[in-house]
């Protein structure tokens, strides 16, 4: 299959934006990660492989006493929306995608004014769908994503940065569902909200992209029509 080079630019240049994304959905809203401590004479200088090893042991170990810590944790106050995201924080981290999704699925029930659970629901989607090789599975889990991304844009609507942000990403996961008009959509609110944003630009030259291809598309179909 050709590669789109419009689009892998776009991506190219959004590629911060997700990354941000992901710091502060993992790190600041579910609160994952904080007890981590570093020793910056080792990062500068390194260590031996036993000594590396031995941190990643330790490390992996405190993970997953942290892990059935957040479980248990849930089993007893199952509607704590802090729980919630500190376990599915967890799953993410060690890439147990599917358990992720339905912690913060069950989530959204129980706090459904909280915007880091769609939020952060919208990355094990994205994650998921860069996984599947299928493209109609693929397309489905970006469109979840697109779902999640919009809906935590809607519960923090008073709030102009993070909202312009989840459109951003709502638009982005929407084009790669294949749902061109939603993706369009989404970036608009984004533009409306941060008219002259570090991304404005590209993402009105990606809108301008579709636009045209649609109307291409539009043209050819005439035409065979004729």
């Amino acid at each position: 299959m050709m590669l789109d080079r419009d689009k892998i630019t776009f991506w190219t240049r959004l590629g911060a934006i997700a990354l941000a994304v992901i710091f502060v959905g993992s790190f600041v809203f579910m609160g994952v990660g904080t007890d981590i401590n570093y020793n910056l004479f080792d990062l500068l200088n390194g260590g031996s492989e036993k000594k590396e090893e031995k941190e990643q042991k330790e490390q992996k170990n405190d993970t997953r006493e942290q892990m059935a810590q957040a479980e248990q944790e849930l089993e007893e106050d199952p509607e704590n929306p802090r729980v919630i995201k500190r376990l599915a924080g967890l799953y993410i981290q060690n890439g147990r995608t599917d358990e992720a999704a339905e912690v913060l699925e069950r989530g959204r029930e129980v706090a459904p004014d909280d915007p880091a659970i769609p939020l952060n629901l919208g990355q094990v989607y994205e994650r998921e769908a860069q996984g599947l090789t299928d493209e109609g599975e693929r397309q489905a889990a970006y469109s979840q994503a697109g779902d999640a991304y919009a809906a935590a844009a809607e519960i923090q609507g008073d709030r102009p940065r993070p909202t312009a942000q989840a459109y951003l990403a709502a638009g982005q996961a929407y084009e790669q569902a294949g749902e061109q008009s939603k993706a369009i959509q989404y970036w608009n609110e984004y533009l409306k909200l941060e008219p002259e944003g570090e991304q404005a630009d590209a993402v009105k030259e990606r809108i301008q992209g579709l636009l045209k291809g649609e109307q291409q598309t539009g043209a050819t179909e005439g035409a065979k029509k004729k």
